[in-house]
């Protein structure tokens, strides 16, 4: 499999699983919200039963998953501003079904991530190979921004090629 098939498939792959954290916190719902951790770890579970990813494959995009929504969270809780703010860009630019499954599962998990948060300091640079979800990331070094319009491997700084970066937000 070459790198852009990877890719493809990983960036599918992690749609696939926000899909599935949503699904389950909507079913969560009627009941006592159980922990986002739990629902990552039964979308991982799931993706690796049906061979969609391997385990490491899996394991590498929950950590990405549970990163981007707790970061989502985060801003939104603590800003109480929109998305967009978050995303740094128009929403109009976002793909609907994706946009709409994030902003949910974002929502959702908003109290719940914050009590993580407390318990255990979340890393939030992001690095390249990595994946990650919409929104925009700024190189650490150079201040660059790249704007992620879908789910996609986090390539080098295109300016100075360095590898590390962290989460943009609009004022």
């Amino acid at each position: 499999m070459n790198e852009q098939e990877l890719e493809k498939k990983l960036s599918a792959a992690y749609d696939k699983m926000m899909e599935r954290v949503n699904q389950l916190l909507d079913k969560a719902e009627h009941e006592a919200l159980p922990a986002l951790q739990n629902n990552i770890d039964k979308a991982k579970n799931q993706a690796i039963e049906l061979k969609e990813v391997t385990s490491e494959e899996a394991e590498k995009l929950a950590k990405y998953l549970k990163r981007d929504l707790n970061d989502a969270a985060q801003h939104l809780s603590q800003s109480g501003k929109e998305l967009s703010t978050w995303l740094h860009f128009d929403l109009e630019l976002v793909e609907d079904r994706l946009l709409d499954i994030f902003s949910k599962v974002a929502d959702k998990t908003s109290s719940e991530l914050a009590q993580l948060a407390a318990q255990a300091k979340q890393a939030t640079e992001y690095h390249t190979g990595e994946i990650t979800s919409i929104g925009t990331l700024a190189c650490k070094n150079c201040d660059n921004l790249m704007h992620f319009k879908k789910t996609g491997r986090i390539p080098p700084c295109p300016k100075c090629h360095k590898t590390v970066f962290i989460r943009t937000r609009r004022k």
